[in-house]
């Protein structure tokens, strides 16, 4: 089984369906083993130390398999390094004194046995960090992938180097021929060890790091631009620009004219890896290790083996982890992309809601104001008029004044009525348009009334204000309604100003609304409750702005409102 939290790559699950029972598991147990052996044999027969490909296998494996099958996997691999060093053996002449081939026990665990497990600690770190195959990709990722892959290197080559201490000889093999073999003796000991060392790290960084993005790639969820562009664009641009690497190696073999165009192929690579992100990375990194690790074999490179390995570590860590994050940086781009509609189409539909609302809250103003005229106020002047036709009968029954208090009653309810009336339904709109209700309607009674000076002035082609549907036009006149009737009652102004400006901008019709007093009234002491609510929520569903400004004396307030063209 896997580990809490890990999710199980394809072969995995293609094992699970399979082991069904214990004959069966034993069976595809058995089958893992020899399929291990079978793929690490030629890698390693095949490999130097500068590309550990049969590191980088062995790793992919333990991470793509559940725990379960690691015992067969291990037994794969130690089966693999027994036969590989039998096959050394035999071909450099070598034999020792435990199982014919190796000179002690220590030696042949330390060559056979131990790299299967420390590989599989590497992987479990990325089983830990819930790293799996199938992930989605980014710097994060990327960073630990790299930082299993270091853990993993150190400590096979830590290995390594016992192993080469525990034999006293430093050698390399090369098609299973031990080569360039150095006894640990003298002066350069600690020389040959440090280059070993770097030599092991290195190759078994650049064998994981070959590899594994490759698996990263093949178990990634769907990417948005499909891989078989991106491989397309690296066969026509990437494959010249390695062509050419390789040319002018041949042309100028160990010459610094090479060397250079090698440093420039990073900017390529870099500039690559902008375009189509992290897998931009992983096939320009292949293509540049195929291509070194053909100019290698032709005896072309001018820098020594550490010095080409560093390159590669180097170049493809920061090329795959520069990859990652501009794959982040688009995922996050495209996220925001995503969060910005939905949130305009979310702000859309709450102002289609509030302009609904508004309409219904008229529609609801103008049905009272019908039921209030047509019934009350029927019945109001009926009442009136059967009083007048009383009042001579009262009058000769001594009561004549009860008549005149009864009938000015009456004329005080008429006159509150025809007020109510005119909130819940501005009959002056109709009659004298939006300007000149402003300047000469309900709004300039209150304010004369109240001992004011008001000024209002209208900026913009009048013309457009006819233009304005009854449902803006009311909402402008109830806000700046609203605005004089909070200056009358609370600010202690002797001056205010209204100021209406309309403009088309885009098809679409602009409202300007400003107003000023000379009061005592402060921002910081206002309270929703003072018809602010009403405004903002009446400017919202206007799809507007409202901005409060403090001023020296008094306030403005300044309202924008804006009517879309209607649709074609």
């Amino acid at each position: 089984m896997a580990i809490p939290g890990q999710i199980e790559s394809r072969p995995a699950r293609w094992l699970a369906a399979r082991a069904t029972s214990r004959a069966r598991f034993l069976a595809l147990g058995a089958g893992l083993a020899v399929a291990t052996m079978a793929l690490l044999l030629p890698l390693s027969f095949v490999q130097r130390y500068q590309w550990n490909l049969a590191t980088g296998l062995l790793f992919v494996l333990a991470w793509c398999l559940p725990t379960r099958w690691w015992p067969w996997l291990a037994g794969g691999a130690i089966a693999s390094r027994i036969a590989m060093g039998v096959i050394i053996g035999e071909r450099s002449g070598f034999h020792g004194g435990f199982l014919e081939y190796w000179a002690d026990p220590l030696q042949f665990v330390l060559g056979n046995v131990l790299e299967p497990f420390l590989v599989m600690g590497g992987a479990l770190l990325l089983q830990a960090w819930q790293v799996h195959p199938g992930v989605r990709v980014g710097m994060r990722v990327e960073g630990k992938v790299h930082l299993a892959a270091l853990v993993t290197s150190l400590a096979v080559t830590l290995k390594d180097l016992a192993y080469v201490l525990n034999e006293g000889v430093v050698a390399d093999v090369r098609l299973a021929v031990m080569v360039a073999a150095h006894p640990l003796r003298g002066d350069g000991t600690w020389a040959l060890l440090g280059e070993f060392a770097t030599t092991h790290v290195l190759g078994n960084m650049i064998g994981i790091l070959m590899l594994t993005p490759l698996v990263l790639w093949l178990f990634a969820p769907r990417p948005a631009s499909p891989s078989s562009r991106v491989l397309g664009w690296a066969l026509l641009l990437m494959a010249p620009a390695m062509a050419l690497f390789l040319a002018l190696s041949v042309q100028f073999p160990s010459s610094e004219f090479a060397e250079l165009f090698r440093r420039l192929l990073v900017a390529v690579i870099a500039a690559f890896t902008m375009w189509h992100g992290w897998r931009g990375a992983v096939v320009s990194m292949q293509m540049l290790t195929a291509a070194i690790a053909l100019e290698v074999y032709l005896g072309l490179p001018m820098l020594t083996p550490i010095l080409l390995q560093t390159y590669l570590v180097v170049t493809g860590t920061m090329m795959l982890l520069f990859g990652g994050s501009v794959d982040d940086y688009r995922r996050q781009a495209a996220d925001l992309l995503h969060a910005r509609r939905r949130e305009h189409r979310l702000l859309a539909e709450l102002q289609e809601a509030a302009l609904r609302n508004l309409q219904l809250e008229e529609a609801e103003r103008r049905r009272l104001a019908r039921e209030l005229h047509d019934e009350f106020g029927q019945n109001l002047a009926a009442l009136q008029t059967h009083l007048k036709l009383a009042a001579p009968h009262l009058a000769g029954s001594g009561r004549l004044g009860m008549s005149d208090l009864l009938l000015e009653l009456t004329r005080t309810m008429q006159r509150n009525i025809s007020r109510v009336l005119g909130d819940l339904r501005p009959a002056g709109l109709e009659q004298l348009g939006l300007f000149g209700e402003l300047d000469r309607g309900s709004i300039r009674r209150l304010v004369d009334d109240a001992g004011l000076d008001l000024e209002v002035r209208l900026e913009g082609d009048a013309r457009l204000l006819s233009a304005l549907d009854a449902t803006h036009s009311t909402a402008i006149y109830r806000m700046a309604q609203e605005s004089m009737t909070n200056i009358v009652r609370h600010a202690g102004a002797t001056r205010c100003s209204l100021r209406i400006r309309i403009n088309r901008r885009n098809g679409a019709l602009w409202v300007f609304l400003d107003i000023r007093d000379d009061g005592n009234g402060r921002v910081e002491g206002l309270s929703p409750g003072n018809g602010l609510t009403g405004m903002r929520d009446r400017v919202l569903a206007l799809n507007g702005a409202l901005h409060l400004r403090q001023l020296s004396p008094g306030l403005r307030l300044h309202l924008l409102v804006r009517q879309d063209a209607p649709a074609q």
